[in-house]
């Protein structure tokens, strides 16, 4: 029978990869939304392991609203596209299932979907009406495989795994929608915030880890790196019109979280967690560059307060990360940039004050 260690204390270890799912974003491209970038790993049912041989099936969403503007690390809305922030709702969901082949090495498969939309403005010079994109459909895939480096039956109390995965990019990063100039619209793909895809294959690497400190009471720690080879995708800026010379980048995304887990009821698997999470971009890329691409590179710090209940087969977990900071940092491309009016002048960018996450996960 397994202890009370594995039913309960260690919940927000899964919690931890379940609830960070990126998800880019998880801000996959640009500082506004946070994609699912990380599979999702150890669900959330409450067990740190998952012994061989078995299944396990979770639904994960995130929501994330956006309407404030932040440049550098101040919020200044007069600095967004025509001087007011845009506005972002972005609703995701994901489909994830995961088997161990032994109770050390788990696989992991998971496909969200998402339906996201964006309202600013300042498209075009000469239109100063607020006008709104909407971008909806299935993302990019995501494999990991995850290796225990102790033997979790004589290590119950602490262990770190290392994950190893890829992205393929089976979401659409051109989902048609409008550009609008002073006297009329054209087609034109939607802004990349609000892409289901990032249009490139990426590597993902991932180490998480847990111990005990007394009776219920667990630290947990979770990183990853989602490294993008490719450089930019064949989009144009768009503030700049479809004929920009500026093209997106295909940046890499990385993640990261500490805290604690308790159990405070022990005989409903309820817990509640206390810790802090980072997700950002970086100026540039492990592999492949992109800096002379449209790369939104940010760093956004939150407290990261939550929930599970586990109940048999079943689990659920909720999550309200809470903004503490950021930093919206200048690209290579836009330091190099001239003065206003120049698109890229302004290292600006929207950030949500708080993302909300719940995930449910059954075990057969």
């Amino acid at each position: 029978m397994r202890s009370f260690s594995l039913k309960g204390g260690l919940i927000f270890l899964a919690g931890a990869a379940a609830l960070g799912l990126l998800p880019s974003a998880a801000t996959a491209q640009g500082c506004e939304p946070i994609r699912f970038t990380t599979p999702i790993d150890l669900g959330a049912e409450g067990r740190a392991y998952q012994r061989a041989h078995q299944w396990q099936f979770t639904l994960a969403y995130r929501r994330l609203h956006s309407n404030e503007f932040f440049v550098g690390t101040t919020q200044d809305p007069t600095k967004g596209p025509g001087g007011q922030a845009p506005t972002f709702d972005i609703h995701t969901f994901v489909a994830n299932v995961a088997y161990s082949l032994s109770d050390r090495f788990t696989l992991s498969a998971g496909l969200p979907f998402s339906t996201a939309s964006l309202s600013r403005l300042g498209w075009g010079a000469g239109n100063p009406a607020r006008h709104g994109q909407r971008a909806t459909g299935i993302g990019d895939f995501n494999a990991m495989g995850e290796l225990w480096l102790l033997n979790p039956r004589s290590h119950q109390n602490g262990n770190v795994s290392l994950g190893l995965g890829f992205k393929a990019p089976t979401g659409s990063h051109t989902k048609s929608s409008w550009f609008y100039s002073a006297s009329d619209s054209v087609a034109f793909s939607a802004d990349q915030t609000i892409q289901p895809g990032d249009g490139g294959w990426g590597i993902s690497l991932q180490a998480q880890a847990f111990q005990r400190v007394m009776e219920g009471l667990y630290f947990y720690g979770f990183a990853s790196y989602l490294a993008n080879p490719k450089d930019s995708t064949e989009v144009a800026l768009a503030p700049s019109g479809p004929s920009s010379a500026y093209h997106w980048s295909v940046p890499d995304v990385y993640q990261a979280r500490l805290g604690a887990a308790l159990s405070v009821w022990r005989e409903q698997g309820l817990t509640l967690s206390l810790g802090g999470r980072m997700d950002g971009i970086p100026r540039s890329d492990l592999f492949g560059g992109g800096d002379s691409t449209v790369r939104r590179a940010s760093r956004i710090i939150y407290a990261d307060p939550g929930l599970s209940l586990n109940r048999g087969k079943s689990s659920l977990t909720l999550s309200l990360p809470i903004r503490l900071h950021v930093n919206r940092i200048k690209s290579p491309l836009e330091e190099r940039t001239p003065p206003p009016p120049g698109p890229l002048a302004v290292n600006g960018g929207g950030f949500a004050k708080y993302l909300f996450f719940a995930t449910f996960s059954y075990r057969l």
